[in-house]
């Protein structure tokens, strides 16, 4: 008869390790590791960023390619270039492409159902409560004038504006209104949130259209990390420019290069000076 193993022979059998979890990558990180570098850069030396954020990491990639092989040579011939940050630049303009996303979605306007479906519910009300204030401008509790301001005006924004307008005008009479109209505090404080927000999302006529504090600090933030990416791209230009001279375009193009259109506008490109030799 077979014998069973028993539970300690089974608990001492060796045991196949779990495997360690990847860390993924991830440009959030990414981001992360360049953030706080970027927002130091003095307001003066930041850039916009005006080129297509996949050509910048399609170039930063081949530039770094090109240049990986000649870094002990750049080490000793160029000790003053940062050779060492050059192994860094692609996670940089993955930092790039993560804070740049992030701008464009902090940028997208409220989806315009949700702006129909408060706009209407504000519409309502206002019309509700505007007609119970002319009730009272007639009798005398409220004054005419200030109705009649909040009744002119058309169009999207004007009706937030009167929003807001009709919420204070029943907060300032409430003791002379109180008992004489229908609608709750409730209401009243609802009808102040609806054009408050509304007033953050729709552009008046000929207005600019403006944005959200979080999408400008998201837009400050992608051209902080665009014009730290900007100067070190800079020094493996340089770099690009000493090893392959005419052929720099092609081995390490600028940052919103096309395939057959290498040169593009930025600074003038000095060439760094070799070391000297002194004469025999």
């Amino acid at each position: 008869m077979t014998k069973k193993p028993t539970s300690k022979s089974l608990s001492s059998s060796p045991r196949t390790p779990s495997p360690v979890p990847l860390d993924p990558p991830s440009l959030h990180k990414s981001y992360e590791e360049f953030v706080a570098e970027a927002i130091g850069i003095p307001r003066e030396k930041i850039t916009g960023l005006k080129l297509d954020v996949n050509l910048i990491y399609v170039n930063v990639q081949q530039g770094v390619q090109s240049v990986q092989p000649h870094l002990d040579r750049l080490r000793a011939e160029l000790p003053k270039l940062n050779v060492d940050g050059f192994g860094k630049l692609t996670t940089l303009a993955e930092a790039l492409l993560y804070a740049h996303a992030e701008s464009v979605r902090l940028a997208l306007p409220v989806k315009r159902a949700e702006i129909d479906s408060k706009l209407g519910e504000l519409l309502r009300l206002r019309e509700a409560m505007l007609l119970q204030a002319e009730v009272f401008a007639l009798v005398g509790i409220v004054p005419e004038s200030l109705v009649a301001q909040i009744r002119s005006g058309t169009g999207m924004f004007d009706a937030a504006q009167d929003g807001v307008a009709l919420a204070d005008l029943y907060g300032a009479y409430r003791g002379q209104i109180a008992g004489k109209h229908p609608f709750s505090e409730a209401q009243i404080a609802r009808i102040a949130e609806l054009g408050h927000g509304l007033m953050k999302v729709i552009t008046p006529d000929g207005a600019r259209a403006s944005v959200s504090s979080a999408a400008a600090k998201a837009m400050d933030e992608r051209d902080r990390i665009y014009s730290l990416l900007l100067q070190r791209h800079g020094e493996l230009r340089r770099a690009g420019y000493y090893l392959f001279g005419d052929e720099i375009d092609e081995k390490v193009p600028t940052l919103g290069a096309r395939a057959g259109k290498r040169r593009e506008p930025e600074a003038p490109l000095p060439a760094p000076a070799a070391p000297e030799h002194p004469a025999p």
